[in-house]
């Protein structure tokens, strides 16, 4: 019998009868990561499955598949994962028929036909095929991939050939921005938007098109902002509509626009007329509108995402949701109504809006973390995955109507029964008053080990989540796991502090410009308020532990708070706010969170200096844990060497992590094993009840 939701695996998680034992680190990468659901035009199911292989140290993703009943066949009881060759697949997208599966595998395109196992490989193209969208009428299926601007296959094949020849490794750049997280970016190399005919097989010397030739900026926009596909197809599969940033060669701007192209020909034309960012096009069902994410104020990474809804006929914006305080995320059309995820007080619920109805939205879901949305035949359910602090991803049906959830399918259940883990328990506390005297209710989070005594004394790990514009949410993490520490004998401690999604746009803009006011108010009073919740968490073994600006805030808290924790763990942390911020790649946002640049005024530079961690290094004694990413071009290397070396000339109690093939993250599954252990290893170790004496 199928489970229902309300909220995520309630009464498995609370019941008694399911207490298990305790996680251990090697159970996170036993944990399948379920990501990606797609629906058929005629109901069945598709998704992929990732498999950690610590051995082989990569993890392995496959494409999972559930029939619906259709073609006098019965509905199928379980998924099964479809053979579909060596290596990773990825991406499932089906035709509007159902017939076909379009995947990605090797860096290129496949189709999957249905019934049957015919297969055959529809992209073979030098810069890789991803992101496929298949045409209304199933014709085409668009795609983006790397080539020379001009679009030209020729150009393109001669400047690769030229480019692998030379003996130079130089990098010759007259423009920003250059590189992007891991990436270093090559200014002869842009992503465009191209079509390939899916109905049939392309003749032998057949390449796909590009639509995009000559057009100098990067599809989809390369700053990470959409909310599912980045482009999307026209009811009458004559048109595309895709995000672009203008300006990215400036580093500076967030002004993502709309564009709009003619599968026929011609060059895309803009239909967005906003300064800020543009994002995520969806046209309605009837193709008399064009909806997409918008934000307001140009260069601020983190203001509200509001629905804007443009009439195609006249050009014109006729609605938004500008007097919502909610900020949208996955949106899709239903009829004439418009299905959005949200952030709200720790979860990730389902909202509808209908523009042209009394302009309020109504609140589908109460209590769930909705990952993705698909919306199924009859459009009266969605596909989805859902996930709890306590249990990791799964597929699930969505009920559009009452917002119940059914699962769909199950591989993580046996896992997480056998662990038996304790939900995350929200709490409430006031926090920081500002100069107006206000002190808003902060909430934060609490996990506690599986086996928790409450007559017996514990540590503490404090974790200070990024951003600094984010959130910790009741969802599973393969990264940051509050399990994972909970179940090493912590008790785990989660704030979100003024900068936080989830709480108004409000709330979320009282960190900019004070990275060390408000928010710093918060967290101590948030400490404060997670002791008095477990009076058995000892506040002489407090850690406190987080990475990017968490990790500048740990920086912080080492030089203005030592007194309260024991020791830190700092991952990707900001130490000096000027040689970091002039070093990241994405510009707009010290110069929005600084308000400018320390050289245009003497007061925007002792707002620098001032929020700088770096100027309190007299004040470090307490033990810390450094640990970064040589590829992490966002909060680059150099940052962790300064702090430890201050370390330990300082002669503080210190070690650092160094990660010469990981980024922001330490996403390899063998070095996020050494990463958990070594930081399970220092909180320990500075947390021993002899240690707190």
């Amino acid at each position: 019998m199928r489970s229902i939701l309300t909220p995520l695996a309630a009464l498995i998680a609370l019941s008694p009868a399911f207490a298990g034992r305790p996680m251990q680190v090697a159970d996170l990468f036993n944990v399948k990561r379920v990501a990606d659901p797609q629906v058929s035009g005629v109901g069945d199911l598709a998704y992929q499955v990732g498999t950690v292989d610590l051995v082989a140290n990569k993890v392995t993703t496959h494409i999972w598949l559930k029939r619906a009943a259709h073609d006098g066949l019965p509905a199928a009881a379980e998924a099964f994962e479809l053979d579909l060759g060596e290596g990773s697949q990825a991406h499932p997208r089906f035709s509007p028929d159902g017939t076909k599966l379009c995947f990605e595998m090797g860096g290129q395109l496949w189709l999957q036909d249905f019934p049957g196992k015919s297969r055959r490989q529809l992209t073979s193209v030098a810069g890789g095929a991803s992101g496929a969208a298949w045409s209304p009428d199933g014709k085409w299926i668009a795609f983006t991939s790397a080539i020379v601007p001009s679009g030209s296959w020729d150009q393109n094949g001669k400047y690769l050939y030229s480019k692998a020849q030379t003996k130079t490794q130089v990098r010759h750049y007259r423009a920003l921005m250059f590189r992007h997280w891991t990436e270093w970016f090559d200014p002869m190399q842009k992503q465009h938007l191209f079509v390939v005919r899916a109905d049939v097989p392309p003749a032998p010397t057949e390449q796909p098109r590009d639509l995009t030739a000559g057009f100098p900026y990067d599809i989809p926009n390369f700053a990470d902002v959409s909310a599912g596909d980045e482009y999307a197809w026209s009811p009458d599969s004559k048109s595309i509509a895709f995000g672009a940033n203008p300006q990215q060669d400036e580093a500076v701007s967030t002004n993502g626009e709309i564009f709009e192209l003619d599968l026929a020909g011609g060059m895309p034309k803009v239909l967005s007329a906003n300064p800020a960012m543009d994002s995520t096009p969806r046209y309605s069902a009837d193709g008399k509108y064009l909806a997409w994410r918008a934000q307001r104020r140009p260069g601020f990474e983190s203001d509200k995402f509001e629905l804007w809804v443009m009439d195609r006929s006249t050009r014109q914006v006729v609605r938004t949701t500008r007097a919502l305080d909610l900020s949208a995320g996955n949106f899709a059309w239903r009829n004439d109504e418009l299905f959005f995820t949200t952030d709200v007080q720790g979860k990730v619920d389902l909202y509808a809006w209908a523009p042209f109805g009394d302009g309020k939205a109504r609140r589908i879901t109460h209590g769930l973390h909705v990952e993705s949305l698909a919306l199924m035949p009859g459009q009266d359910q969605a596909l989805t995955t859902l996930s709890s602090t306590h249990e990791p991803s799964d597929v699930y049906n969505l009920d559009l109507n009452s917002g119940l959830a059914t699962r769909t399918s199950h591989h993580n259940e046996a896992l997480i029964k056998e662990l038996g883990l304790t939900p995350a328990e929200s709490f409430w506390f006031k926090g920081g008053a500002g100069k107006d005297g206000n002190a808003p209710q902060v909430q934060g989070f609490i996990v506690k080990p599986q086996d928790f005594d409450p007559a017996k004394s514990y540590p503490v790990v404090y974790l200070i989540h990024g951003g600094p514009q984010g959130a910790w949410s009741d969802s599973w993490s393969n990264r940051w796991n509050p399990q994972v520490w909970a179940n090493a004998g912590f008790v785990v401690l989660e704030v979100n502090p003024r900068g936080s999604f989830g709480y108004g746009q409000k709330f979320t803009d009282q960190i900019s410009g004070d990275w060390t006011g408000l928010v710093m108010k918060d967290l101590m009073n948030g400490l404060d308020a997670g002791l008095k919740k477990v009076p058995n968490a000892d506040p002489k073994r407090v850690v406190a532990a987080g990475a990017s600006y968490g990790g500048y805030a740990v920086n912080w808290i080492a030089g203005h708070y030592a007194d309260r924790f024991a020791a830190f763990i700092s991952h990707a942390g900001i130490y000096n706010t000027e040689s970091m911020q002039l070093a990241t790649e994405e510009l707009w946002f010290p110069r929005w969170e600084f308000q400018g640049w320390p050289w245009e005024s003497p007061q925007t530079k002792a707002l620098w200096q001032r929020m700088s961690p770096h100027n309190a290094a007299q004040n470090f004694t307490k033990p810390m844990l450094v640990s970064h990413g040589e590829l992490d071009y966002r909060v680059p290397f150099t940052e962790g060497i300064q702090l430890y070396q201050t370390l330990q000339l300082r002669h503080v109690p210190s070690e650092f992590l160094v990660w010469p093939d990981e980024g922001h993250w330490v996403l390899k599954p063998q070095n996020s094993l050494y990463w958990h252990n070594a930081v399970l290893g220092w909180a320990s170790r500075w947390t021993k009840a002899d240690a707190a004496k």
